[in-house]
């Protein structure tokens, strides 16, 4: 099937990637929190993960007309443009490429090789995802990622002139209620990144305040691919457990209520 050929292709690409390229890659990523890997993948592969995307966000806006409108009404007057952010779950049902490339053993590897660590899969829920906004969305903020890393593929940008771009500042402490941001913009330099359609880049999330500038007109779409750090996976864990043992706590609890009103 097609899809099995794409991701093929991708592993058949990066089983002979130049070394050089992604010590350069690691290099960039270590000193700016950001790493073009548009070497990663061929343009095939980029190619069907973009027509994925595009596909799975018209379905999505398809089924966001309310049933009960009539043809006439959704071809007078189209439902407006708003953010459109589709999770993992819509993307598992809809997609194959995007699912598969994440599983993909090859290219973590090569992440990692980039990241200088081990790059793990996030909670199912959160793994990938498929974004688009529109000039006149609501500004997107300065933030930083609940994951270490985003592979991040372009699908459509406005051109420069018009804005768009990605902003970062690297080598920072992540802020979680979001309360020092300013004191961290005017302490830092901010650095912008130009990108266009079919560009690729790694980001190191949790440590690189970042956000994408106000841009005048059209409308920009992503594929996002989120990893966890091995802390990150070690702290599910225990959350994991911890609620495990919770719940067990709360059961036996219950058992030696019910067992105490028997025996009065």
């Amino acid at each position: 099937m097609q899809h099995h050929s794409t991701v093929d292709a991708a592993r058949r690409h990066l089983s002979a990637v130049d070394p050089a390229a992604l010590r350069h890659a690691r290099d960039r990523l270590a000193e700016t929190g950001i790493a073009r890997l548009g070497f990663l993948l061929p343009h095939r592969v980029k190619r069907a993960l973009a027509a994925e995307a595009l596909a799975i966000v018209d379905h999505h806006l398809d089924w966001e007309v309310p049933a009960a409108e009539s043809e006439a009404t959704r071809t007078a007057e189209p439902p407006a443009r708003h953010t459109v952010d589709i999770g993992s779950r819509e993307v598992v049902a809809r997609g194959q490429c995007i699912p598969q490339l994440y599983d993909c053993e090859p290219l973590r590897h090569k992440l990692a090789e980039v990241a200088s660590q081990h790059v793990l899969s996030c909670p199912a829920p959160r793994r990938f995802a498929v974004r688009r906004r529109h000039h006149d969305d609501v500004i997107g903020q300065w933030h930083w990622d609940d994951y270490a890393f985003a592979l991040v593929l372009v699908v459509e940008c406005p051109p420069l002139e018009d804005g768009g771009f990605v902003q970062t500042v690297a080598h920072t402490r992540r802020d979680w209620d979001h309360s020092d941001i300013h004191r961290t913009l005017t302490r830092n330099p901010i650095h912008s990144w130009e990108l266009t359609a079919g560009d690729l880049y790694l980001m190191r999330t949790d440590t690189t305040l970042h956000r994408v500038h106000p841009f005048a007109h059209g409308r920009r779409t992503i594929v996002g691919m989120h990893f966890a750090s091995v802390e990150e996976a070690e702290r599910e864990e225990w959350n994991d457990a911890e609620q495990t043992d919770r719940n067990q706590t709360d059961s036996l609890r219950s058992e030696v209520r019910a067992m105490t009103k028997q025996a009065q």
